[in-house]
């Protein structure tokens, strides 16, 4: 988990952007919002099954002019039960959500755009990140 150890420097870098807010408050989304639900369960040994967790990111963006935009993202993550690596446990899949969705925010802020192409570059983005730390990991627009 040696991501879990450069968390606090991510969000300590994360603030003093002064370009974004979380649901989470000021220091970044907490692991805590995401709070995982079995969707689908696992039936037979081996990878298989889905939980869920339903966030709504709101990305505050300041442009240079000391404009604030306030961008709604309503998102849905969605990891394995038990995937090639093992079982996926929700303290697990709680952290790494959050530390993708931080790192995510930072970069669909900076690319800018308008209010859903922003929440398409950060969902894309933050799927690329979890991917990369739980496999099979989906990230989607919550309806």
């Amino acid at each position: 988990m040696k991501r879990a150890r450069v968390l606090p420097g991510i969000v300590a870098l994360l603030c003093l952007t002064a370009c974004m807010s979380f649901v989470g408050g000021r220091w970044g989304i907490s692991p805590s919002q995401f709070q995982f639900r079995s969707i689908v369960p696992r039936r037979e040994p081996g990878p298989g099954g889905w939980k869920s967790a339903r966030v709504t990111i709101q990305l505050l963006h300041v442009t240079p002019e000391g404009i604030h935009r306030n961008v709604t993202c309503p998102i849905e993550v969605q990891v394995p039960e038990f995937n090639k690596d093992g079982v996926v446990l929700d303290e697990i899949a709680q952290l790494e959500a959050a530390v993708a969705a931080d790192i995510s925010a930072e970069w669909a802020l900076k690319q800018g755009g308008f209010s859903e192409e922003m929440c398409r570059r950060f969902r894309t983005e933050m799927e690329r990140i979890l991917v990369e730390a739980i496999g099979g990991a989906r990230v989607v627009k919550a309806l």
